[in-house]
């Protein structure tokens, strides 16, 4: 290391040291504009009016606003904001002041005094580093790459809870389906109940046809509180994917449209590919592991560091007054050339190499898993689509032959376990057909997230 110092005027370093603070401003060596402030977490909104029907959008929006994992995801982007600010300080100087007292019996480093002396001290410092051959360029760079990492985290983030809300949204209007599924059944065979109680009483039919009847309608009242439990349950899910724990049970706008996937399965996985957030994010975190690399191979290169400090001070050894102070002032221009440090630096490039590559690998994995969840709810979605047509023409045909039993009972030409099994038959039917069409609902809405735009 070479030191300069020189014999300069009582104010000289202080006007080096301002025409050095704002020759070097970190916008112009950086070329970057300052760093904004972290947004401040979003209050919870009120809870939805209970006399309006919820509808799906503003069920996404409520959960965008309130959710614990979307805040949470804010909070990192503003945290390395704050990692960005910190390497820009690299480009501004430390400025520092110090103030001491001292008493003691101590003279030189190794005499003594007879009496005790006092020493005062009152310095500012002043330090920069002038250059370092692009070290800070290259950690701003990669704190940089780090911070738009961390906002396509975050918009990962909102599409996962964007997709829970809309499973969970569909979930309710299905288990609120399946509640007039299991009330029509219910209806049935109360129905059938009391033909065959009538029948009974006039003695065109035996016993165990009331006896049978009753069965089926208290199987049917079993299922009925089920499906209502399962109302309450997706309920509570969805209020929960809401981010809301505190949300009355309130109406809910149906949706039961459906539309043909407006791409080919090649044309979704290569969307895909160009909007998912995940796949942005490592791309992010491989340019930042880059500069990482570069930075820590410029770590055999010198620093030229600038250090001026200006203060007062004075002894009251040998009998001299401590006061008046007197003026001391320095000005240092240093070059440290790192020669050895132990292989420090050959390691760090090592890791960041090993780093970098991790990236890679994680990048290719997720890449694949992109195209697997595109495949998988594309097949889901058509598969789905086909089932729709299958089951509602299965639940007119059931519908059909629940007639016509009913109609050959009440004759007195068919059977009760003819009618109890078209009731069956007919119940079945009706639940398939909902539970696909809004399995539909969830295949197509988890399409959208595997093309990444929810």
């Amino acid at each position: 290391m070479k030191r300069w110092t020189k014999g300069l005027p009582d104010q000289a370093c202080f006007h080096l040291a301002a025409f050095l603070l704002f020759a070097f401003p970190a916008g112009t060596m950086a070329g970057e504009a300052a760093v904004p402030p972290a947004e401040k977490p979003a209050a919870q909104a009120p809870a939805l009016p209970a006399d309006k029907a919820l509808k799906l959008e503003d069920a996404v929006r409520t959960a965008l606003e309130n959710h614990p994992r979307i805040r949470a995801a804010k909070e990192k982007v503003g945290a390395q904001q704050a990692v960005l600010g910190q390497q820009f300080a690299a480009y501004y100087p430390t400025v520092s002041l110090g103030n001491s007292y001292r008493t003691t019996t101590a003279s030189g480093t190794t005499g003594t005094s007879a009496e005790a002396f006092d020493f005062f001290s009152s310095q500012a410092t002043f330090n920069m580093t002038l250059y370092n051959f692009g070290k800070r360029e290259g950690a701003v760079q990669s704190a940089r790459e780090t911070l738009q990492a961390s906002q396509y985290d975050y918009q990962t983030t909102a599409n996962d809870i964007v997709l829970a809300v809309k499973q969970a949204y569909y979930a309710y209007l299905q288990a609120q389906a399946l509640v007039k599924v299991r009330e029509e059944a219910v209806k049935n065979r109360a129905l059938l109940l009391r033909q065959a109680q009538g029948f009974f009483e006039v003695g065109i039919r035996p016993k165990i046809d009331v006896a049978r009847a009753e069965s089926n309608l208290y199987n049917a009242q079993a299922d009925l509180l089920a499906a209502q439990n399962a109302v309450k349950i997706a309920w509570v899910t969805l209020k929960n994917a809401m981010g809301l724990y505190d949300l009355p049970e309130q109406p809910v706008t149906e949706d039961r449209s459906i539309a043909a996937p407006p791409l080919s399965l090649e044309q979704a996985k290569e969307a895909a590919f160009n909007a998912r957030p995940e796949l942005k994010s490592f791309e992010a975190q491989r340019k930042s592991q880059d500069q990482q690399i570069a930075t820590a191979r410029r770590g055999h290169l010198p620093d030229i560091i600038f250090d001026a400090n200006y203060g007062r001070r004075h002894t009251s050894n040998s009998g001299i007054d401590t006061f008046p102070l007197q003026p001391s002032w320095q000005v240092q221009l240093s070059l440290n050339i790192p020669i050895f440090d132990g292989f420090k630096t050959t390691n760090r490039v090592e890791e960041t190499l090993h780093n970098y590559y991790s990236v890679k690998a994680q990048e290719e994995d997720r890449k694949q898993q992109v195209a697997l969840e595109v495949e998988q709810s594309y097949l889901n979605m058509i598969s789905t689509q086909e089932r729709i047509k299958a089951t509602q023409a299965a639940a007119r045909a059931a519908k059909e032959n629940l007639d016509l039993a009913n109609g050959r009972y009440q004759v007195g030409v068919g059977s009760i376990i003819e009618a109890t099994d078209a009731q069956a038959l007919y119940t079945d039917a009706e639940t398939s057909y909902v539970r696909t069409l809004y399995d539909y609902k969830i295949a197509e809405a988890q399409l959208q997230r595997a093309m990444g735009s929810p």
